[in-house]
């Protein structure tokens, strides 16, 4: 357990001290962030705490909140590193949240050859999930262009589109037209990449 001074006032940290603190302190932080975050995010959490504290943050940003001691100044570095962590959490929640529900969307463009494949909701979910990033990712499609195709395909007008995000009717139709030439000709063929991987057989457009 590290030992923290709580009495001695300190100065607010020159580079020299902020090197002898990342030294004291970097460990103790790491194994003090909670164990459901693996070790490498931990240790970029307390990275990022430090990096924060030390180029983002002058004796002026903290107003009257000031760190007074070497223990101040450690448990502001944890709550730092917690911060990080908490929105890095949310970041992937968020994101997973997307990928669920634009899968769903698109489910008929990925999974129109495998209507004969028997398939649970569960297994059927997971595998447009996988069939989805895969799609992404092999195509380079971003997810903006992705909800430019998904909200006109629902019917909003495309000038509509275009303005929730900032660019031209006709770039919203090009994207459109894009991705949809890119879904007839991948997405079958990604869904079933993913079918293989999450039901563990090999399975292939003929299994319409």
């Amino acid at each position: 357990m590290i030992k923290l001074n709580s009495s001695t006032i300190v100065s607010f940290p020159t580079c020299a001290e902020w090197a002898e603190y990342y030294g004291k302190f970097r460990e103790a932080l790491v194994t003090s962030l909670s164990g459901k975050f693996c070790l490498a995010d931990r240790e970029d959490a307390v990275e990022e705490a430090f990096h924060k504290l030390m180029h983002k943050k002058d004796v002026e940003a903290y107003g009257e909140n000031v760190p007074k001691t070497e223990a101040d100044w450690y448990w502001n570095l944890r709550w730092q590193a917690r911060s990080f962590l908490s929105h890095m959490q949310e970041r992937v929640v968020r994101h997973a949240k997307y990928v669920e529900r634009a899968s769903k969307d698109l489910s008929g463009l990925f999974a129109c050859g495998f209507q004969g494949y028997a398939m649970d909701l569960e297994l059927r979910s997971r595998t447009l999930v996988r069939a989805l990033e895969i799609f992404r990712e092999e195509q380079d499609v971003s997810r903006r262009n992705l909800k430019v195709y998904e909200m006109r395909m629902a019917g909003i007008p495309a000038k509509d589109v275009a303005k929730r995000f900032d660019i031209s009717a006709n770039n919203v139709d090009q994207i459109k037209h894009r991705i949809e030439i890119l879904l007839k000709k991948h997405g079958q063929r990604c869904f079933a990449r993913a079918l293989r991987k999450e039901a563990g057989t090999d399975v292939g457009l003929a299994a319409a």
